[in-house]
């Protein structure tokens, strides 16, 4: 006898749930971006942030569908010195934006409220942007994600791809949700000197990141 449909549908959404974590607990430009940008403005960085990050991951998601893993593949394989450029290059410069944030104290006050609310769209902007030139994203997908959603769709065809895709977006909004509630609640810790040095540590390790990137996108044309 084979289990119920909704013992089927809350396995997949378990599954897309797990499987999205083993991606968003990996320490890269994301993450680190979050916490910055949660000492700056506060805890509602982390869930906004992955609103700019779904924007890109959900019309993959429909590509890998609708297209097929195959044409992914050499879709990546035929671009990826340049996404490896890209992404390096735009790595740079928000490790540059942070650097010039991190000597500027950010009190928020309450008559501030409309400031601090515009700023957040930057978040958005930002998670949208380090996903989109995250060279580690598509390859994720093609080898981890698209498995996945075949399970799925041969579990409940269509349903079952939607129950994974809720799960993968669930984890990614309750691990960055924790990460950015955590930084806000320990911000009191990050003043001063303090505040400085850690905005630079996320600085470096972004400029880092950045050019590694560049560097292997760079000589994948030579």
């Amino acid at each position: 006898m084979s289990p119920a449909p909704f013992i089927i549908g809350i396995s997949l959404v378990g599954i897309g749930f797990l499987t999205g974590l083993s991606g968003a607990l990996i320490p890269g430009p994301l993450f680190a971006f979050v916490i910055s940008d949660t000492l700056k403005k506060g805890a509602l960085s982390g869930p906004l942030t992955i609103i700019g990050h779904i924007s890109v991951e959900f019309p993959l998601i429909v590509a890998l569908v609708v297209l097929g893993l195959e044409l992914m593949k050499d879709y990546f394989t035929q671009f990826e010195p340049l996404i490896y450029a890209m992404g390096g290059f735009a790595l740079l410069l928000i490790s540059l934006f942070i650097i010039k944030e991190a000597r500027v104290a950010v009190e928020v006050r309450s008559s501030e409220k409309e400031i601090r609310v515009t700023k957040y769209n930057s978040s958005i902007f930002a998670g949208f942007l380090l996903t989109a030139f995250n060279p580690s994203f598509i390859p994720w997908w093609m080898g981890i994600g698209f498995p996945v959603l075949f399970n799925g769709f041969k579990q409940l065809a269509l349903m079952g791809i939607f129950l994974v895709i809720l799960g993968h977006f669930l984890s990614d909004f309750a691990w960055y949700s924790f990460v950015s509630f955590s930084f806000a609640k320990g911000k009191n810790f990050f003043v001063g000197k303090r505040y400085e040095l850690t905005m630079l540590a996320i600085a470096v390790f972004l400029i880092a990141l950045g050019v590694l990137f560049f560097v292997k996108g760079a000589t994948g044309y030579f």
